[in-house]
């Protein structure tokens, strides 16, 4: 394991799982956790922007001793190529979508108003559970020996829509959450109608 990516992991991991049950919290007493609620979050975000700066970095410098970096790059890559292999494995697929993800809970938080507590109990929950995935599933996985070249990125992938598609299709997935979070608590506080607003 990579100590810096994996440590972030678990820090965006346990403060995911803190905001969680201090929006739980806040839902009955919010003026007493609604803040801490906020501040987990922020940390949690934060631990995930970190991760993901960590993985460009090491794939823009050709750290092989990671098995993601070997995985999708060589040293032959293009920057905009290389650039696309952070999203080019399934592990960084979903790092990208946690990170997205936890970009757009950041607005959500400030536009939820009084239905925040448990709105972004149930958006947390969806980004738990991809980090769930991301821990079981890590980029940040180390090879046992570091070689002089990678095995490169998927010749089918190699194409300019590669580098500007994934993001969009999981800046949806991840938006998709909004609207779900949103539903969920209009089930919870029968409030059937004014959700949609």
């Amino acid at each position: 394991m990579y100590v810096p990516g994996t440590i972030l992991m678990w820090l965006a991991f346990v403060a995911g799982i803190a905001s969680t049950i201090t929006y739980g919290l806040s839902i009955r007493h919010a003026e007493k956790w609604r803040s801490p609620a906020r501040q987990a979050y922020v940390l949690m975000t934060a631990a995930i922007v970190l991760a993901s700066i960590i993985l460009m970095y090491l794939l823009v410098t050709h750290d092989y001793r990671l098995h993601y970096v070997w995985a999708y790059s060589d040293n032959m890559l293009p920057l905009h190529y290389l650039l696309s292999t952070f999203w080019a494995g399934q592990e960084g697929s979903f790092l990208l979508w946690v990170f997205l993800g936890a970009w757009l809970g950041l607005f959500l938080i400030y536009q939820s108003g009084r239905q925040e507590p448990r709105v972004m109990l149930v958006y947390n929950l969806n980004n738990l559970f991809l980090m769930i995935l991301l821990i079981k599933q890590s980029p940040f996985h180390m090879s046992a020996v570091a070689p002089a070249d990678g095995n490169g990125m998927n010749m089918l992938l190699q194409d300019p829509w590669m580098a500007i598609h994934p993001p969009i299709v999981f800046l949806g997935y991840a938006a998709y959450a909004i609207p779900f979070a949103f539903a969920i608590n209009a089930l919870w506080s029968r409030d059937y109608d004014g959700w949609i607003k």
